[in-house]
């Protein structure tokens, strides 16, 4: 078992990475404060694989639970789930007593998060992320948000959870396409702020090499993302300015968002190893490595709408910048250094 402090402002909130915890969360909440009832929310896939076994170990912890199993798919995160979600808490009347248990991925967790922000009442929050982005980028930063239009996520909000509890082996049951687009995420922590990481990324080979040390992976992961918070947020954000422009660009139909992300980080890398801010070689070593996870190097994206986008970033902004594998500084830059990124030279 892994264990971490993270923080959000002055809060602390506690995360615990262990394999097999879907079948202990019940043992895991007991340790940590116990709550009388929870209100157990999933989407249908996860209800299917997980749902019996968790609901089984809560209550040999005398935690008296209710599901709450919401369509799969883009529903998670809409307004429609958070009134599903709301509706029932307000049901139950859960108290300060009580808990407020999500399992599933990104977006049911920041629908989860954003419910418990909203509710008239101090509710227990517990977040159990099941997707390799959500162990590797998520878990850390108590960000919570919704879609009010296909696409976007502009309504949110930052709200700490109680507890985050992780089991690296639900990352197993993931799709390819979805587990690669987290790979993403795993080697942006190793190009900024861990070669180690970096270079045993360089050297697995194949999904079962990298499911074999997925506890070590999402561990590092998340020690970096706390870290890299707590000193200089925009480190943890390599990629992401190129990144968001090509979501909204593709109007969220195209890329994965750590697929955009490994693209971003990878153009941003070019642009600076051509201005001399990068060593020689690291976009070359970043490409191998994407291609390894099987990731794209580029996107498709019409030229046009993405300098619109490129221009919504502003005249300048902070971002992170690789220097060399490990270690990215952030420079403020103006709008051509992130419209050369994308449409400069190759």
């Amino acid at each position: 078992m892994q264990f971490v402090n993270a923080a959000v402002g002055d809060y602390h909130y506690d995360i615990i990475l262990e394999n097999g915890l879907t079948g202990r969360l019940g043992d895991r909440l007991s340790e940590h404060g116990h709550p009388r009832r929870v209100l157990l929310v999933m989407d249908e896939n996860v209800n299917a694989l997980y749902g019996a076994r968790v609901l089984r170990s809560l209550e040999a912890a005398a935690i008296r639970a209710e599901s709450l199993v919401l369509k799969a798919g883009g529903y998670p995160g809409t307004l429609d789930a958070l009134r599903e979600v709301s509706e029932r808490m307000s049901g139950m009347k859960l108290s300060q007593e009580d808990g407020l248990l999500v399992m599933g991925g990104g977006q049911l967790c920041d629908t989860g998060g954003y419910a418990a922000w909203n509710y008239r009442d101090v509710v227990r929050l517990i977040q159990v992320p099941t997707t390799l982005i959500g162990m590797a980028d998520w878990a850390v930063g108590g960000k919570t948000a919704l879609e009010y239009k296909p696409g976007s996520r502009m309504i949110g909000s930052f709200f700490p959870p109680s507890l985050v509890l992780i089991d690296p082996q639900t990352t197993a049951t993931m799709p390819d396409r979805s587990f690669y687009s987290g790979m993403a995420e795993v080697v942006k922590c190793g190009c900024a702020a861990d070669a180690a990481l970096f270079h045993m990324l360089e050297s697995l080979s194949g999904r079962a090499a990298v499911q074999a040390r997925m506890e070590e992976i999402a561990w590092r992961c998340l020690e970096i993302k706390r870290q890299l918070l707590d000193g200089n947020r925009e480190k943890a954000m390599l990629g992401h300015s190129v990144a968001h422009a090509i979501e909204t660009a593709q109007r969220y139909r195209g890329l994965l968002h750590g697929e955009a992300v490994g693209v971003g980080m990878l153009a941003v890398a070019r642009w600076g190893e051509h201005l001399g801010m990068t060593t020689r070689g690291t976009t070359g070593r970043i490409a191998d490595c994407l291609a390894r996870y099987r990731l794209p190097l580029t996107a498709s994206v019409d030229a046009q709408t993405m300098l619109k986008r490129l221009h919504v970033l502003g005249a300048s902004l902070e971002i992170a910048v690789p220097e060399r594998v490990g270690w990215c500084a952030v420079r403020q830059v103006d709008n051509a250094f992130i419209t050369n990124a994308w449409f400069g030279p190759v």
